[in-house]
């Protein structure tokens, strides 16, 4: 069965029939009247041009007033150069974005890093915001959707000690002093195109006492300890989920936002406790292949919240080239209908072993999606390409 069929078929049965409502004009059930909203049982949902909207746990076109299903590959030089490596160069960016719409996609994720976007910075690159920008707006011409993602950051301290691109610039939760600024600026430049979607931070993972899930420091902000889930770092004010969707809101944007939840991403399930105000709100997941986040573990921890959210998994993988865990992932995505978007277009360096033996090889530890730059898959890689030429 086809996935847009699938995908209907997970609907309500009262938005299935507005779907199929060919004049938009009724009052009730769902109506698609212009691309920049969509009326649902008489109420209006703005929605930026030609984008899309969250109605109960769907997104919904406003082109057809049809669900849609966002699958693609994520590809995150940005966030590890500040001239985004490939991504940078027009004619080679062009390059990939064709062979990842070969294989089948719709979406590409375009991770970034604040540091190299925000002057209070010590890392900041005057010419970044812009090249980011042009990348992403070669994506949108080239056909695909896109996922804007915030990956690294700096913990707001215009004299952070880190290595740009390294682990310890995989901070906990966004901050007030250089995320803020990031996503004012960002929103007020993407927000005439709804085809891009805004994810506020890649992975939180705010420190409790229970560990990698402090809901009330989530979503509300607030001051961060100090941790160590890397190496020693001092505290700083973290900016919650609202406040950064508020920022979002107040530019004007409609753009879908995506809001990922805690443990790296991964845990969904404090969400019905503290769900955010808004509208064109999607959830976002991040199931790795680790001990504990197996599948047996998903419904609880994360899967449960696609009944009533629109849940992407907007960045999933393993580490030791095993294929198992991502077939996994994506037939319960397939099951569903959710979104997902694959980690990552990516190869190994020329200096770097093409080995997919398991971990210690580059292309497993990443993981890579490519053995070359000419698009030959990896084993894992070939999995992404099967599944996304099966839609």
């Amino acid at each position: 069965m086809p996935p847009q069929v699938r995908a209907l078929l997970v609907l309500p049965l009262w938005l299935l029939a507005a779907c199929r409502e060919p004049t938009g004009t009724e009052k009730r059930g769902l109506s698609c009247d212009s691309p920049t909203s969509i009326r649902v049982a008489g109420k209006e949902v703005p929605v930026a041009p030609g984008g899309y909207a969250t109605v109960r746990n769907q997104l919904i076109s406003a082109e057809n007033c049809k669900p849609f299903r966002f699958v693609g590959i994520a590809y995150p030089s940005y966030a590890f150069s500040p001239t985004g490596d490939r991504l940078g160069d027009t004619a080679t960016a062009a390059a990939d974005f064709a062979r990842i719409r070969s294989w089948g996609a719709n979406t590409v994720g375009i991770q970034v890093a604040q540091y190299y976007w925000t002057p209070a910075s010590r890392f900041y690159d005057a010419g970044y915001a812009a090249r980011v920008e042009r990348t992403v707006r070669q994506a949108r011409a080239a056909g695909l959707r896109v996922i804007l993602t915030l990956l690294h950051s700096d913990r707001g301290d215009p004299n952070y000690p880190g290595d740009p691109g390294a682990t310890n610039m995989h901070q906990p939760m966004p901050d007030v002093n250089h995320s803020v600024p990031f996503w004012r600026e960002a929103a007020e430049r993407f927000k005439d195109d709804g085809g891009i979607l805004f994810e506020l931070f890649a992975e939180p993972y705010p420190v409790g006492a229970s560990g990698y899930s402090n809901w009330a420091l989530w979503l509300n902000g607030g001051t961060h300890p100090a941790d160590r889930a890397y190496e020693p770092r001092a505290a700083f004010q973290a900016v919650g989920m609202q406040q950064l969707y508020d920022v979002v809101r107040a530019t004007g944007a409609q753009n879908v936002v995506l809001v990922g939840g805690t443990t790296w991403g991964y845990h969904l399930d404090g969400v019905p406790a503290h769900r955010l105000r808004g509208h064109n709100i999607a959830y976002a997941a991040h199931p790795w292949d680790w001990p504990n986040k197996q599948p047996a573990s998903w419904q609880k921890d994360w899967l449960f919240l696609a009944a009533t959210d629109p849940v992407i998994i907007s960045e999933f993988g393993g580490y030791d080239c095993g294929e198992p865990y991502t077939r996994a992932v994506l037939d319960k995505a397939d099951q569903l209908g959710l979104s997902w978007n694959a980690w990552a277009w990516s190869a190994p360096e020329p200096s770097e072993s093409t080995a997919q033996t398991g971990r210690g090889d580059p292309i497993c530890e990443f993981p890579m999606l490519l053995t070359d730059w000419s698009g030959e898959p990896s084993r894992v890689g070939q999995i992404i390409k099967s599944r996304l030429g099966s839609y």
